[in-house]
């Protein structure tokens, strides 16, 4: 069976394998959590592995996934139990703006927390004379 590559479908796949990569993430998060267990020295080890630069694009990626997944959800939801059968291209592309705005946001937040760029020129400012 052949399928178009239409807006449904590729909002299905991409919904499939955003909640894979989530499952993923999941595991991965247990699997740190596990390490609690087995003292601070062991959990420094794989906290200092998790914070490199590789995992900081990880982490990029992880919220635009996530972000994904729950603006898609909110389209599924809204086309099942709402008005918006007929409209569904359009409550997509819009869901998906919304997404990227957030994602743009959560991007800025990060990369400056990790950066030290907007946390320490907001520090700077609040500095009494």
């Amino acid at each position: 069976m052949m399928y178009r590559w239409h807006a449904g479908y590729v909002a299905w796949l991409m919904n499939r394998i955003s909640g894979v990569l989530i499952t993923f993430y999941l595991v991965l998060h247990i699997w740190v959590i596990h390490h609690l267990s087995h003292g601070p020295e062991t959990y420094k080890k794989v906290m200092d592995i998790l914070s490199s630069k590789i995992f900081m694009f990880f982490e990029l990626a992880l919220i635009g996934v996530v972000l994904y997944h729950m603006m898609n959800g909110i389209r599924i939801i809204l086309v099942d139990f709402g008005n918006a059968v007929w409209s569904h291209k359009t409550v997509f592309w819009v869901l998906m703006a919304i997404g990227i705005v957030l994602y743009v946001i959560c991007v800025w937040e990060l990369a400056g927390g990790f950066l030290g760029l907007i946390h320490h020129e907001a520090s700077a400012m609040q500095i009494a004379p």
